[in-house]
């Protein structure tokens, strides 16, 4: 799930809130506690750079009480887990932007489309049923009721396709599109998939292929269409151990269950990733390695979940990429032509620590060399 805490072309005088402490912080909004705005404002005084999104979450969260009725703990669900009477239900937000998420517009359905696929990707991949949905929605000003038009087509489809309704909602304006939404579903059996995998024997698997969204991204291209996987979230929830979506690319999934299951060895087979066609003729054009489609933070909302051992893909378009178990050197393992090439240990670049979208992708086309090279760290 990504958060969005602040906008800094706003930035505050940090010097005249330190002096006086009960002004308000400009990027709180009002009501919100002085004990609340010291927390955010301790957070504002750290360039954003310096802190990865996980650690602005964490910082943020500190000042919060978590309800006895949430199931869930930080990062280890893709939705939030909330029980209602006798039942367990799952909620998920999400925040969009053209400057942040590098979804083009040039075809307003076709965003509308995958606005909605985005916003829903974290029920499926937590076993729910998606059922209510609501959005905030800010148009350019330079719409007009063809782009209108379109974006509501775009989003009507897919809720309708799942069965979902839209229950209501803002609409605003901006210098560019802006939209944040938010979806609810009860999960089936009250019997949840979160990022906590077993200590035991698993494969893994993903559904579709990867790459287009961070290669329409990096060469400025329309992105993707996004898949809506109904019926095979409903399958994986039916057999799975854990299951993430590759919102922000598939080695940053990778890397959450990882750092939320630190015993377990995950072995990834490179030859076996499905990378999405017209990838691999790019990034060759280009001169970089394919697993820079894979590295950096444009995701493609794919199912990325683990299976017992011994048990076979349950009938669905899912690839296997590799195998997870218990062992004594826990961590990400990669394979290629049957051979460990290397260990990854640490993080994908994340897009919020560069100054510029340029640097960020300078910093993923270096760890993608070094990923097919040599130790990563």
């Amino acid at each position: 799930m990504n958060l969005r805490v602040i906008d800094l072309k706003g930035e505050p005088n940090y010097d005249t809130i330190k002096k006086n402490p009960d002004t308000s912080c400009p990027a709180i909004s009002c009501g919100v506690s002085y004990a609340v705005s010291s927390i955010l404002c301790r957070i504002l005084e750290r360039s954003l750079r310096d802190m990865s999104e996980y650690d602005i979450i964490r910082r943020f969260s500190e000042a919060f009480r978590r309800s006895p009725l949430q199931e869930n703990g930080l990062f280890e669900c893709d939705s939030e887990l909330i029980r209602i009477g006798d039942q367990l239900w799952a909620l998920t937000m999400d925040e969009f932007t053209p400057e942040e998420d590098l979804f083009t517009s040039d075809d307003p359905e076709a965003l509308g489309a995958n606005l909605a696929v985005a916003t829903l990707s974290d029920l499926l991949a937590a076993g729910a049923t998606p059922a209510w949905f609501m959005h905030s929605v800010s148009l350019p000003k330079a719409a007009d009721s063809t782009f209108i038009s379109g974006l509501s087509a775009g989003i009507s489809s897919v809720l309708s396709e799942a069965n979902c309704s839209l229950c209501g909602g803002d609409i605003g304006g901006a210098d560019t599109w802006r939209f944040c939404g938010f979806a609810m579903g009860a999960v089936q059996e009250n019997k949840p998939l979160t990022r906590i995998m077993p200590c035991e024997p698993q494969t893994l698997w993903i559904t579709g292929t990867l790459g287009d969204a961070n290669l329409a991204a990096l060469s400025g291209s329309p992105t993707p269409r996004f898949e809506l996987w109904l019926e095979e979230a409903e399958a994986i929830r039916r057999s799975a151990t854990a299951c993430i979506d590759t919102s922000g690319g598939f080695f940053d999934a990778l890397w959450m269950l990882h750092s939320l299951n630190p015993h377990l060895r995950f072995e990834i087979d490179l030859d076996r990733l499905p990378i999405a066609p017209g990838v691999r003729e790019a990034a060759r054009a280009a001169g970089f390695p394919v697993e820079a489609a894979l590295l950096g933070g444009a995701g493609e909302y794919e199912l990325l979940f683990a299976l017992p051992a011994g048990l076979v893909n349950p009938g669905i378009d899912a690839t296997y990429v590799g195998a997870v178990q218990p062992d004594s050197e826990p961590g990400i393992v990669i394979y290629r032509d049957g051979n460990q090439v290397n260990r990854v240990i640490q993080p994908p670049p994340c897009p919020r620590d560069a100054a510029t979208i340029v640097d960020h992708i300078q910093e993923v086309m270096a760890m993608a060399h070094q990923l097919v090279s040599e130790a990563i760290g």
